[in-house]
């Protein structure tokens, strides 16, 4: 609790010590914008991985900015700054008024701000709110299609995009998937979702044109989200780096001091320029059917979660002849450069055969409401036609 008092009293404190905005841009190789969409039942976990981003930064020198949104604060954007003693420190750069940051509009206009202030080679952008995939807001599945019985404390699970208090309307607002791949704009070299179930095929697909890699998990992300004090030199590098970024949030996990469920830990490392040929060996094998067989879906926390979130590679394993899934998976491997699980998830045995990295929506006819929608987005609209 003293932690987050802490961070709370910085934030505030840089506020009245800056200007709205940076007279000179400042150009650095890359720029990393951290979007954290907190203002929900998340934010004091953002309070403390803003800390954590802190001790992070002591260890480089490359341009981090961070757009909060809290319950308990207007947005802010910040950038990192450090002292004469070389201490991080944050940099109010703008106070804006209370706004839905859940919002493709709001998200569009920080990075453009971002990307005006702070020009670069390339840029990295961390999304950091809850999520749910593809799901359109008021979804409309059956809770309890499986039953999950759980002993114990389970620890909280993130789900992206959701803000409590809007500026306008009345109650919770979301982002849609659809609408975020419509509207944000492209050229990052990375895009991180630290929220719940983002490494969904469907998801991805809606923003392959935005970004050269994804990171993001195909299941929940428990509450404490990435180590940000581990993970943060390495946001400033390639390929390699990006795989270590995943190797600490699964280290973090895999040897989580609390154990148990906190032992919980699912993510993957996506090349999203392959995403066209791995739609064109999904269409190979799915186009115009209409039979769908069962595939291993990913564990959830809740039996109040829907569990529509199957593993893609399973699923293509069961529909495809032998020859098909060979072709297909010779893509998967270039798609899922990286991908990582601890041996339970939430209690569940996770076998590597059936955990894939990706996971995938299956339309069956029981769910015909929420289908109509879901041919609407771009991975279904291609791979299942004829």
């Amino acid at each position: 609790m003293q932690l987050l008092k802490k961070i709370k009293v910085i934030i505030l404190c840089c506020a009245g010590l800056t200007a709205c905005h940076k007279d000179h841009p400042v150009s650095y190789d890359r720029t990393v914008l951290v979007y954290m969409a907190a203002d929900n039942s998340l934010s004091s976990d953002g309070y403390a991985n803003i800390e954590l981003m802190l001790e992070g930064m002591k260890k480089v020198s490359g341009r981090l900015v961070i757009y909060f949104d809290s319950d308990d604060d207007v947005p802010r954007l910040m950038t990192v700054e450090k002292n004469s003693s070389g201490v991080p420190r944050l940099d109010t750069i703008a106070v804006y008024a209370e706004e839905n940051s859940a919002s493709v509009k709001v998200l569009s206009r920080v990075v453009e701000q971002v990307k005006r202030l702070y020009p670069a080679d390339s840029y990295g952008l961390i999304l950091w709110s809850h999520g749910m995939a593809w799901l359109p807001e008021g979804y409309n599945f059956p809770r309890n299609y499986h039953s999950y019985e759980r002993r114990g404390e389970m620890p909280r699970t993130k789900y992206f995009g959701e803000d409590l208090h809007p500026s306008e309307g009345i109650g919770k607002e979301y982002m849609d998937i659809w609408e975020l791949g419509q509207g944000l704009p492209g050229g990052f070299h990375f895009i991180l979702f630290d929220a719940c179930f983002m490494a969904s095929v469907e998801s991805l697909y809606e923003l392959r044109n935005k970004t050269e890699y994804v990171i993001a998990a195909p299941a929940e992300v428990i509450a404490d989200g990435f180590p940000y004090d581990k993970m943060i030199p390495y946001l400033w590098g390639g390929e390699e780096d990006l795989k270590q970024v995943c190797r600490e949030f699964y280290d973090y996990y895999n040897y989580h001091a609390h154990g148990g469920y906190w032992r919980s830990a699912m993510v993957s490392l996506v090349r999203m320029p392959e995403l066209e040929a791995l739609a064109v060996k999904a269409r190979d094998i799915l186009k115009g059917r209409t039979d769908f067989a069962d595939a291993w879906s990913y564990p959830l926390s809740s039996s109040f979660l829907p569990d529509v979130f199957f593993d893609l590679g399973d699923y293509m394993r069961h529909m495809a002849s032998a020859e098909e899934y060979a072709a297909f998976q010779a893509v998967l491997d270039r798609t899922v450069v990286y991908k990582a699980t601890t041996g339970k998830f939430f209690g569940v045995s996770v076998s590597p055969e059936h955990f894939s990295g990706l996971s995938t929506y299956i339309p069956y006819s029981k769910w015909a409401q929420m289908n109509t929608y879901y041919y609407s987005l771009g991975w279904p609209g291609y791979v299942y036609s004829e």
